[in-house]
């Protein structure tokens, strides 16, 4: 009777035992799918490049100004690997429920407004078919305005010049800030010390609306998009730029975006910086992983 009864508790701790390495083997094939199901962003993932220089001398080039040739090797790597190019306002389209996103789209952005981005890039754009969002720096474009220095290395876009960009049918254009663009005082379009919120918000509602009357005047162009000075954002400004009108708003934080059916996703939009040095295949690996 005993050893029936050992025999029986052995059978009974090897059932518990095969019972528990099913549990085990079920939880690591089954739990983290769903653990990666329930944590997956919502939306589509649209990556989004920014750019800033593009200039041919080798001398200028940094984290900040790329060559022709980086740039033409970026695109020409985007169209063998079917990426469309879009604007910010076919997202706002999108979002806003009037349009729809084609397979794989990428944004592609150029900061500050150079003269390159006519001379240097539009005609690369141009060749590949690609469209892109300049935004513009309004008291760049006013200096301009009065010159008739075309330097590839230092200049600005002139407002006829503007115009020119906006004809191209590729180029859509953002308001950059009339004069925010800078790390003095105030950095960007940040908060300075001791600045109260109704000193706070009129600095910055003055500087918006004078770009958008500077561009609308100018250039016959009213953008529906606020691009962050060097990307510094505070609680206030993202009320302040709502209430001013934009659609939609771009940041310098390198993270995937997951546009949704919420307009707030619009807002302080993610961007990979493409920096000089760095192959087409590796930056576009970083900037690509969703």
């Amino acid at each position: 009777m005993l050893k029936k009864l050992i025999h029986h508790k052995k059978i009974l701790v090897i059932c518990i035992s095969m019972l528990c390495a099913i549990a085990i083997f079920l939880s690591i094939l089954f739990i983290p799918k769903a653990i990666k199901s329930a944590t997956k962003p919502e939306g589509i993932f649209v990556p989004i490049i920014m750019y800033h220089s593009v200039c041919s001398d080798t001398d200028m080039l940094c984290d900040y100004v790329i060559s022709p040739t980086e740039l033409e090797n970026d695109l020409k790597y985007l169209k063998e690997n079917n990426y469309n190019t879009i604007f910010v306002k076919d997202l706002i389209n999108f979002v806003h429920g009037g349009g729809s996103l084609p397979p794989n789209p990428i944004i592609l952005t150029f900061d500050d407004g150079f003269y390159n981005n006519l001379s240097n890039a539009l005609p690369i754009l141009e060749k590949y078919d690609c469209k892109a969002t300049i935004s513009i720096v309004g008291s760049y474009t006013e200096k301009s305005d009065q010159s008739t220095d075309n330097s590839q290395r230092y200049s600005y876009v002139t407002s006829e010049q503007v115009m020119q960009l906006h004809n191209s049918g590729i180029i859509e254009l953002g308001n950059h800030s009339f004069d925010m663009h800078n790390l003095d005082t105030r950095r960007g379009a940040g908060v300075m010390k001791n600045e109260s919120y109704e000193e706070y918000r009129n600095a910055l509602i003055n500087d918006i609306t004078k770009n958008q009357e500077y561009l609308s005047e100018n250039c016959n162009i009213v953008p529906a998009i606020y691009t962050y000075p060097y990307g510094i954002v505070s609680d206030p400004s993202k009320r302040i730029v709502k209430a001013c009108g934009f659609l939609a708003s771009l940041g310098v934080e390198e993270k995937p975006n997951y546009i949704s059916s919420d307009p707030d996703c619009l807002y302080q939009l993610y961007r990979y910086n493409r920096p000089h040095g760095t192959s087409t295949e590796k930056f576009m690996e970083k900037a690509l992983k969703g």
